[in-house]
């Protein structure tokens, strides 16, 4: 049996690694030289030609390099029968939460105008708000997002969470459902999204519910572009409405060249950059699944192929 390896940013090298290491007898190898495809039983991957899946009879499951799977589920080739396993990596959420804790006491913490301060040689102590005064909310409340809510607990902010169901996170306030969530936003000043690309979170953010937001509050976008109304965002922006916006993801990534958020200056782009995992902190999860489908077990972190994720 063999397992089909088609690498994001991590050399595929670094998988088979840790993966041979754990399933000596494992057969693994590299996109595109498949070998006999009767004999690939698991594709890890994000993504694969449209035609690709329907070359191996034997399939037992799917496994993702990356946090989202969107791109697998679109796969026109992949058949229903298949789960697909989501990747999971305690690294990941280690640097999500990094990124995220950047952004919000850049903001929060006035360090942008303390950088321009320091540049025109101005000495000046800007206004101090507590942490308990700043209230945050987190789109998403999985391994991730709740990563990123506990700390910010920790750090003394005011936490609350949306997700499709109530979470039972000490110090978060959990909203949950889409009645829940112009409330949701009506009370964070600063909103965190780290949800992932699915028919329900398409254009969440758009014009009406990015206006229930208080005046002055900062978008924190790390989940998927398509969340985001970009064109409402900048006219939020630009009339006084939102203070500004730290977008990691865009709804077309690289933007191209004319794309006015390059030189906005209440703006701040990185290139998909917020979550990253090494290979050998991921791969546990393919481990697992090869053991368990061996022992005849129950698979873990399938996907809800109607939920997206």
């Amino acid at each position: 049996m063999a397992l089909l390896i088609k690498p994001g940013r991590d050399a595929a090298e670094n998988w088979i690694k840790t993966i041979t290491a754990a399933i000596p007898d494992l057969d693994c190898r590299i996109w595109p030289d498949i070998g006999d495809p009767e004999e690939v039983k698991y594709v890890l991957a994000n993504e694969l030609p449209d035609d690709a899946f329907a070359q191996f009879p034997n399939l037992k499951f799917v496994a993702g390099t990356a946090v989202g799977v969107e791109r697998i589920l679109k796969n026109k080739s992949l058949p229903a029968d298949i789960p697909v396993i989501r990747a999971a990596n305690p690294e990941r959420a280690a640097t999500m939460t990094g990124w995220a804790l950047h952004h919000v006491l850049r903001h929060h913490r006035h360090f942008a105008q303390y950088e321009e301060n320091q540049t025109a040689k101005v000495w000046e102590h800007l206004k101090y708000l507590p942490p308990e005064d700043v209230r945050i909310g987190v789109m998403g409340l999985g391994n991730l997002g709740g990563t990123v809510a506990r700390t910010l607990v920790d750090l003394r902010y005011d936490v609350a969470g949306w997700a499709r169901s109530k979470k039972d996170i000490p110090g978060i306030e959990s909203f949950a459902g889409p009645e829940a969530f112009e409330d949701f936003l009506k009370r964070s000043d600063i909103v965190i999204s780290i949800l992932p690309n699915t028919k329900g979170t398409f254009k969440l953010l758009n014009r009406e519910r990015l206006a229930l937001l208080p005046k002055g509050a900062y978008v924190i976008n790390a989940g998927r572009g398509t969340l985001l109304d970009e064109t409402a965002l900048m006219e939020a922006i630009d009339s006084g409405a939102l203070s500004g916006a730290a977008l990691d993801v865009l709804e077309v990534e690289p933007p191209a060249d004319d794309h006015p958020f390059w030189d906005h200056p209440k703006i701040t782009l990185t290139p998909h950059y917020a979550c990253a995992g090494r290979a050998v902190y991921g791969a546990q999860v393919i481990i697992d699944a090869i053991k368990d489908m061996r022992a005849g077990k129950p698979l873990a972190r399938v996907v809800d192929k109607s939920e997206g994720y």
